[in-house]
């Protein structure tokens, strides 16, 4: 409960030492950490916020991302091309959309972001 009332300040804070962290298990956590951020970002129409939190989850989990935790990376392009489009990002909003369209996953799920 603490956590979730300076999320904002916490996944900061995080994100600013985020070149320090090596252990997978740890960015995997810290992607997570913000989703929740950008998904809390959103909710508020903080959309240029949001996106500054889905950018930063997806680098978390970098290249090994669509392997190492898909969910989450699905959530963060999902979510980040939502908040690209609410801002009028739109050249962001394609890129994230042709991740995901050139992933070899189930359709129904490229439908959540296209």
């Amino acid at each position: 409960e603490e956590l979730e009332a300076s999320l904002f300040e916490v996944v900061g804070l995080l994100n600013c030492a985020a070149s320090n962290i090596t252990d997978d298990e740890e960015r995997d956590e810290l992607a997570r950490m913000n989703l929740k951020a950008g998904i809390k970002a959103s909710e508020n129409a903080a959309f240029d916020t949001a996106k500054v939190y889905f950018k930063a989850g997806r680098e978390a989990l970098g290249p090994r991302g669509w392997e190492g935790d898909y969910s989450t990376m699905l959530d963060l392009c999902s979510d980040g091309a939502n908040a690209c489009f609410l801002t009028g990002d739109f050249d962001t909003m394609n890129d994230h959309i042709e991740e995901v369209l050139s992933k070899d996953i189930d359709t129904k799920e490229k439908y959540r972001v296209s």
